[in-house]
């Protein structure tokens, strides 16, 4: 898997998971779980992105497919 193919399922990870579990009403951003997460736009109130999410499972998507294709 490709560097850049890892990043975007991160990005759309970090995306969908906070904004999926109702991060907009605190439940994310009150938890440990908020920890490295920003609103990306002012006017939107309900998405959310995970910075630590998202380099974690691009990392993680990266090893597992490289070792998975040897």
């Amino acid at each position: 898997m490709k560097w850049i193919t890892a990043l975007i399922i991160g990005a759309v990870l970090g995306i969908v998971l906070p904004t999926a579990s109702n991060g907009g009403e605190g439940k994310w951003t009150d938890s440990w779980a908020g920890w490295g997460t920003i609103q990306p736009l002012d006017n939107s109130p309900g998405l959310l992105l995970s910075i630590p999410l998202f380099l974690g499972a691009a990392i993680a998507f990266r090893l597992f497919f490289n070792w998975h294709s040897r």
